[in-house]
């Protein structure tokens, strides 16, 4: 479907997004995507901890282990500056994008 290529294409964005400004672990991203769209967006988990390992390899994210209960840990990803930079630039070309198809594709 048409909308999948959007979606599988958009998870750096997303991930990028849902890191400003708080630090979050990898199922608790793939739940809190699922929870808002309502389970339109269902990413796999493999999808998911691939990417995050891209992103940190790239510098955009960092991680750190936390403590999650008795004798687990939990890594916990956070934005790095180049990863600011980089949601700036694309929130800007998403904003763009998208009244411009909305242009195209809405009759008002």
């Amino acid at each position: 479907m048409f909308y999948q290529q959007i979606i599988k294409g958009s998870i750096k964005f997303v991930i990028l997004s849902m890191l400003e400004g708080r630090e979050m672990y990898a199922y608790g991203l793939i739940q809190t995507v699922n929870q808002k769209t309502k389970g339109f967006f269902q990413w796999r988990q493999s999808a998911v901890y691939t990417t995050l390992h891209n992103m940190e390899q790239a510098g955009l994210i960092k991680s750190r282990w936390k403590p999650a209960g008795i004798a687990r840990k939990r890594k916990y990803y956070h934005l790095t500056a180049k990863g600011r930079q980089l949601l700036i630039a694309n929130r800007t070309e998403w904003l763009t994008f998208s009244r411009s198809m909305n242009k195209l594709v809405i009759n008002t």
